[in-house]
C-alpha cells in the first residue's frame, strides 16, 4: 500500500472519533480552581462518569464520547455544592458563560435544546434574580420569605406553562416540564404532557417522565 495512502487512512482513523465527541468549554465567575463531576450516557447508552478540574481562571474543557441523540450531561460543582444540566448529541460544541453564584442562569450554548433553553431563561432573568435576593435577604422573617418565594415559583411555574403551550414541539419544554412541574409532583404534568407534538412527544425524557406520573 503506497505511503501517502496509508497515512490517509491512520489520519482519518484517528480524527473521526474526535469529531463525534462532545466537546464543552467553561468559563465561570467565582468558580476558581474546583473539581467538576460529570455524569452523562456514553456511546453504548450506559450513565458514565469523569472528573475534570477548572483552572483558577474559571476556565475549562472536556471532551465525552455519547451517543447520536440528545441526552443531558450533568456538571456537578463539588466545592461550590451546586450544578447545572446541558444537553448535547454527538459532535456538539458547547460553551458555558456567567457566574457560579446564579448558577440557574449560566448561559449554555450550543445545540438547539441549550440556545432554546437560555433564551428562555433571559425571559425570566428577573424572577431568578428576585428570588435569589429573598432567599440572601436579612430583613424578613422566615414566614414572610416562605410566602415570597412561593409567589416567586407560581410565576416561574405560569412563565414555564406560557412556553409549554407555545412551543408544544421543542424538546426544551420537556426539560421546563421535568424542572417545574414533574419535580414537585404537580398535577398539571400530565396535561402539558398531552400538549406535546413531533420530536417533543417521542422524546426519552418524556416516555421516563410518563412513567415515573404512574406511580403517583
Amino acid at each position: 500500500m503506497p505511503f501517502f495512502i496509508l497515512c490517509c487512512i491512520i489520519a482519518f482513523g484517528c480524527t473521526a472519533p474526535e469529531k463525534s465527541k462532545v466537546s464543552v468549554h467553561g468559563e465561570i465567575q467565582n468558580l476558581g480552581h474546583s473539581k467538576l463531576c460529570i455524569s452523562y450516557y456514553n456511546q453504548n447508552q450506559a450513565l458514565a462518569y469523569d472528573t475534570v478540574y477548572s483552572a483558577n481562571s474559571g476556565k475549562f474543557d472536556f471532551k465525552i464520547n455519547t451517543y447520536n441523540e440528545i441526552t443531558p450531561v450533568t456538571i456537578y460543582f463539588s466545592d461550590k455544592k451546586c450544578w447545572t444540566t446541558l444537553f448535547a448529541q454527538s459532535g456538539d460544541h458547547i460553551n458555558i458563560r456567567g457566574n457560579i453564584q446564579m448558577v440557574d442562569l449560566l448561559n449554555i450554548s450550543g445545540g438547539v435544546v441549550n440556545d432554546d433553553l437560555s433564551r428562555y431563561k433571559k425571559q425570566i432573568k428577573n424572577l431568578y434574580l428576585k428570588r435569589i435576593a429573598v432567599m440572601n435577604g436579612k430583613n424578613e422573617t422566615a414566614d414572610e420569605k416562605e410566602e415570597h418565594l412561593a409567589e416567586i415559583n407560581l410565576s416561574l411555574k405560569r412563565s414555564a406553562k406560557e412556553y409549554i403551550k407555545e412551543n408544544p414541539d421543542a424538546i426544551a419544554s420537556v426539560v421546563l416540564i421535568q424542572d417545574f412541574f414533574y419535580q414537585d409532583y404537580d398535577p398539571s404534568t400530565k396535561e402539558l404532557l398531552n400538549l406535546l407534538e413531533g420530536d417533543a412527544k417521542s422524546f426519552h425524557l418524556t416516555i421516563r417522565i410518563r412513567d415515573g406520573i404512574q406511580g403517583w
